[in-house]
């Protein structure tokens, strides 16, 4: 399996001669919106040009429509007969979009060799959920691969911690960035949870996303390494990619 880390929450995943992007926010430096008012999102430039990030996608996964995991620019390039791979609450609306191929995942879809399904996730704390809505996870499996379980945009909770216990995958991608919504969060993981989250998944790897790219986050990638050289009970699994780095498993 071949992960590589595009910017934020964005990135590829390659196994079983299938490679799929996933929640594609395809942005210049500055061009998104504002989340506190502090900057305008995303505060990076892509790590590779475009149509890099696009070649030889097969299909797209996309787990909740925010604007940091679908933007303008991702729906204006992808071809609109792209399979895009959804949780069922946002098919009509990326149908409207004009893409014709669109899949509901659910609890279990086939896509070549590999199975895809959701997972369910809280993307906050209780005061922010209205606002924040519902998102989705993956659990992504082919044969003789470790089970990847993408977590989104979710903090750490029992929906998570029961993926985690029944599933027991072998790499779990989470979202590290904190991030606060009108003084309340986090709203997705935090470096504590993450932390937590290394200690409930056995002897799997966990990847750290989503990280430097918002101006709303509260967690940043330089927090991460503090603590990678500071606490050594299990941090040889937790990995912190930079943009545009690919790690194989």
């Amino acid at each position: 399996m071949q992960i590589r880390l595009i910017r934020s929450a964005t990135l590829t995943v390659e196994l079983a001669g299938i490679r799929l992007l996933i929640d594609p926010w395809l942005a210049g430096k500055g061009e998104g919106r504002s989340y506190s008012g502090k900057g305008q999102s995303p505060l990076v430039d892509l790590p590779i040009p475009v149509d890099e990030v696009l070649d030889g996608i097969d299909a797209v996964l996309v787990s909740h429509l925010h604007s940091d995991h679908f933007d303008d620019v991702a729906q204006d390039l992808l071809p609109k007969s792209m399979p895009i791979l959804c949780h069922g609450r946002d098919q009509d609306v990326i149908l409207a979009k004009g893409f014709a191929d669109v899949r509901v995942i659910g609890d279990g879809i086939q896509l070549g060799a590999l199975s895809i399904r959701t997972t369910d996730g809280r993307h906050g704390p209780p005061e922010v959920l209205n606002d924040m809505g519902e998102i989705s996870g993956f659990l992504i499996g082919a044969e003789a691969e470790p089970t990847l379980y993408w977590a989104g945009d979710t903090i750490l909770c029992p929906e998570v911690e029961t993926v985690l216990a029944v599933e027991k995958p072998g790499l779990v991608v989470v979202h590290g960035c904190g991030a606060l919504w009108k003084g309340n969060g986090p709203l997705v993981m935090d470096a504590g949870m993450v932390m937590e989250t290394l200690r409930l998944a056995g002897d799997a790897t966990v990847i750290v996303t989503h990280l430097d790219a918002v101006d709303h986050a509260t967690v940043s990638r330089a927090d991460f390494r503090v603590l990678l050289g500071t606490d050594s009970d299990g941090t040889e699994r937790l990995r912190v990619p930079d943009d545009g780095e690919s790690m194989s498993f």
